[in-house]
């Protein structure tokens, strides 16, 4: 029976619960919306308030492990201490499930308003349900008012505050347009990226060659993804990607890089060039069940053999879904593929596990290569991580080499291979083709 008509009955009385609360009995973001133009006055100035009382993340921690009825007593008990208090003739609103809303008249919307103080600093410690004291990490947010504003627009902005001020102390912030605009960017760009990976001409990858840096030879490169949007322009994968990672658009923005890698090798194949091309992984996508099957298919479709391709993932991959992980990387390297430890010692580096995980090659981060410019530069933690790699069987590849002094000193202390400006910077396919032709 489809859900109308389960209602129809009830009509009259479902409009009336649903201009309220079900928690709090408060009045709901309709009734906000509707109710805003008769809360401005063109006559006191007025900031808008809006006081978050948790993250999502944390709230649906609080629903998995205490349950549904404590979770609403959370809100309730969170609605009970906020209008504690504000004055007696404040109209709250409970406009989602963990934020609440008010006008209040000022003297100067410039200034924070000394009850939104009060609020914040009441909330700074726990409020006790069922005899349990739970943090709130709440959020105020305050967006100064014009007599012109519009509700449901106002509502969104002092959200956009509310989540800032979670970065700050005390857990208040008025509405930023910068930080609004870069929300709004973030976005635009989730928006159009389906677009950019079904419609050909936007997404494209770039080769920076690996070189062996005893001969000089070209044996590989690494693929690296860029987005030339048409109307942002380039947008670099350190802001996209992550944001993707965030959503379902990783697998088929995953599913596009590979493809077009195993396609174009496949080319560069066909024109004599027996490569090795590395492709990035996310975290996300190493952690899901049969992306070893997959990634060995997709080879086999291509018409590569799996030693044609490197698979390379960052220290935080195995804190995803570490077991799983391991045995997906251990099952890709068996069949061939190799399996490269990027970035190494960019973050907080776990020497624990160094001698377990299934890898080939160990990639130094450029910021140990970088600062090698002139003869003296130090190379002290260069040169132990060299030897500490090569001491548990991995290969070497320096990252970020700009300089000849940086290639000669890793060429001495042994390092197998390296990338960097000095030999070569990322290039499209056909100029990578092209620059292949015509070495020795």
């Amino acid at each position: 029976m489809p859900l109308e008509a389960l209602l129809q009955p009830n009509a009259a009385a479902m409009a009336l619960i649903g201009r309220y609360d079900h928690v709090t009995r408060l009045p709901n973001r309709l009734q906000f919306i509707e109710q805003f133009p008769a809360l401005l006055s063109p006559r006191t100035p007025q900031t808008l308030m809006l006081v978050t009382l948790a993250e999502a993340r944390h709230y649906n921690e609080m629903l998995r492990a205490l349950g549904m009825a404590f979770a609403e007593d959370f809100v309730r008990a969170g609605a009970d201490l906020l209008a504690s208090l504000l004055p007696y003739e404040t109209r709250l609103f409970h406009v989602s499930v963990l934020s609440f809303a008010l006008v209040l008249d000022v003297d100067d919307t410039a200034q924070i308003p000394v009850i939104a103080a009060v609020i914040a600093a009441a909330f700074a410690g726990a409020i006790e349900v069922e005899a349990i004291p739970v943090k709130t990490q709440v959020g105020v947010g305050l967006l100064p008012l014009s007599v012109h504003a519009d509700g449901t627009e106002s509502l969104r902005a002092a959200l956009v505050a509310a989540q800032d001020s979670r970065r700050i102390e005390p857990r208040l912030a008025f509405y930023n347009h910068q930080t609004d605009a870069a929300h709004l960017r973030a976005f635009r760009i989730l928006a159009d990226l389906p677009g950019a990976i079904a419609t050909a001409g936007q997404l494209s990858l770039h080769y920076q060659p690996r070189i062996q840096l005893a001969s000089g030879a070209c044996h590989g490169a690494e693929a690296l993804l860029r987005w030339h949007h048409p109307e942002l322009g380039p947008i670099s994968p350190a802001e996209f990607v992550p944001l993707a990672e965030q959503t379902a658009l990783i697998a088929p923005l995953t599913d596009w890089v590979i493809d077009t890698a195993l396609r174009q090798n496949r080319q560069f194949l066909d024109a004599g060039h027996d490569l090795r091309i590395s492709i990035n992984a996310s975290p996300v996508n190493v952690a899901e069940a049969g992306f070893d099957d997959q990634l060995l298919h997709r080879c086999d479709a291509a018409g590569l053999a799996p030693h044609h391709v490197e698979l390379e993932f960052t220290e935080g991959t195995l804190a995803t879904n570490s077991a799983r992980t391991i045995a997906q990387l251990s099952r890709l390297r068996g069949a061939g593929i190799n399996v490269a430890l990027d970035d190494f010692g960019s973050g907080y580096s776990n020497l624990s596990y160094l001698a377990r995980i299934p890898a080939d090659v160990l990639k130094i981060d450029q910021s140990f290569v970088r600062p090698l410019i002139a003869p003296g530069d130090n190379d002290f933690l260069l040169r132990h991580i060299v030897s500490m790699a090569q001491g548990l069987g991995f290969r070497v590849c320096a990252e970020g080499i700009e300089t000849a002094h940086a290639y000669g000193v890793l060429r001495e202390l042994g390092c197998e291979e390296g990338q960097g400006y000095h030999m070569a910077r990322p290039m499209p396919a056909p100029q990578f083709a092209d620059w292949l032709a015509v070495r020795p």
